[in-house]
């Protein structure tokens, strides 16, 4: 059988190709095994999100775990992967398994990890599972019954309590949040709703096939919401992924915020009007605004590698008030050392009430303090594995000295390859969870981003 790999974020595969219940099982048993050399009974919990059979792998697993000697309780019902790994920190198991492909589309399911207090297993752990997975499928020879608890409820209280509900529902404020047919169901808009405040969910159902969408929160993903702003003349719109751990925002205008104006939005609330204190974790692909916020601030800034696993291990050794990504994973002090979209929406959204702004009122605000600063993406599709690594190892090699007719200040190699420029910089990396190469871009205007996003492509294409 096929050597299975774990990637930025657990494992993934398409389903019924290479994620099947025997693969699942494999993953399953090489997990169990590695908790067995550092205790003999583990407690593990097992959860599982929207997507086709979902609950089903997440029973396989569970029973596999289960069969080496583990203490496995499963999710009674489909629930956020931050809803696990709250679990995992308050009850002290000794390890969490989420079924769920996040943000992929629907023909793919993943397999992750949660460690103590809730973080994203790092590579030196899964690593070690890698080398546990059995060649074959293990054998069941009897199946364990096991035990079945609800989650959903303490995380949605705890959620409640580290955000000032009272003053958003008095905001008055209309809003939209689009689940994407994900774990959201109708959390968000049950929690705000009271007292003047209106809001309302679309594709909160279950679907399997995500309303043939990629339930990932960027702008060309969210025509629903943007048509329910539109019909419902909202003020803010929110969305989150297929496992509920990301967050996307739209104006009141209709348009789709960019991550990083989230990221600075949210440092500026949480650090401004809440008065909180700590360092920021950041990734190579986070914006320049919120440089330029820590040095005004005297901040401590730390940069990893894209991958919430990297700024989940700086949260567990430093005292971080927030760490962010630009996928659109964000984690807050005292809450987890892992990604909550809807604990970050719940944020913004009291950031706009205590800012008294609108959404473009509040991004302009910032981008005239810290900016202006404009970001952009684009995926090259189909890239295999061995091309994408050809395309670093000659960029390594042999750098270009300018980009676009601008210097090159610096070269960086923390993940992938990335140019720093003045005012701006570009990133060429490997996706880490599907077979693309994304180049990405910052700068000035939105003009020089397509400029960069444009040389980015011709340096991956003539290298």
């Amino acid at each position: 059988m096929d050597k299975l790999r774990f990637g930025t974020d657990g494992w993934r595969a398409k389903v019924a190709k290479n994620f099947t219940f025997p693969n699942v099982n494999r993953v399953a048993y090489g997990l169990g095994l590695t908790l067995k050399k550092k205790k003999k009974s583990s407690l593990v919990f097992v959860g599982y999100d929207t997507r086709f059979y979902s609950e089903k792998f997440a029973q396989s697993a569970a029973q596999i775990l289960a069969s080496v000697g583990h203490r496995v309780v499963l999710s009674s019902k489909i629930l956020p992967t931050p809803a696990l790994s709250l679990a995992v920190k308050v009850h002290r198991a000794d390890a969490g398994v989420m079924i769920t492909a996040s943000h992929n589309n629907a023909d793919y399911n993943g397999f992750k990890i949660k460690l103590p207090p809730g973080v994203s297993a790092p590579s030196s752990f899964t690593q070690v599972v890698e080398k546990n997975i059995p060649a074959i499928e293990p054998e069941l020879k009897t199946k364990t019954k096991v035990k079945l608890a609800d989650w959903l409820p303490f995380y949605l209280k705890s959620v409640s309590s580290k955000v000032d509900l009272k003053a958003i529902r008095k905001s008055g404020l209309k809003i939209v949040v689009d689940s994407m047919h994900g774990v959201g169901e109708s959390h968000f808009e049950n929690l705000v709703n009271g007292s003047k405040t209106k809001a309302r969910t679309v594709a909160g159902n279950r679907d399997v096939f995500f309303g043939g969408r990629q339930p990932e929160p960027i702008g060309p993903n969210l025509k629903p919401l943007f048509k329910a702003m539109r019909d419902d003349r909202a003020d803010v719109g929110f969305a989150t992924d297929g496992d509920g751990d990301r967050i996307g925002m739209v104006d009141e205008k209709g348009r789709f915020v960019d991550v990083h104006k989230l990221h600075a939005l949210l440092l500026y609330h949480l650090w401004v009007n809440r008065g909180m204190r700590g360092a920021v974790v950041k990734t190579v692909s986070g914006t320049l605004m919120i440089e330029r916020m820590a040095e005004k601030w005297g901040i401590p800034l730390f940069e990893t590698p894209i991958g919430f696993k990297y700024i989940g291990g700086v949260m567990l050794k430093e005292k971080v008030l927030l760490g962010i990504e630009e996928s659109g994973g964000i984690a807050i002090q005292g809450h987890l050392p892992e990604r909550d979209g809807l604990l970050s929406g719940l944020l913004l959204l009291e950031a706009l009430v205590a800012m008294k702004k609108s959404v473009t009122e509040a991004i302009g605000f910032l981008q005239k303090e810290f900016g202006p600063f404009y970001s952009g993406r684009i995926d090259l599709e189909n890239v295999p594995a061995q091309r994408q690594t050809a395309i670093l190892n000659r960029l390594k090699k042999s750098p270009p000295s300018h980009v676009g007719g601008r210097k090159v200040v610096r070269v960086q190699m923390l993940d992938g390859f990335k140019l720093k420029l003045e005012k701006g910089w570009l990133l060429i990396r490997p996706s880490g969870t599907e077979p693309l190469l994304r180049l990405y871009a910052e700068a000035s205007s939105p003009q020089e981003v397509q400029s960069l996003l444009k040389s980015a492509g011709s340096l991956a294409k003539h290298s």
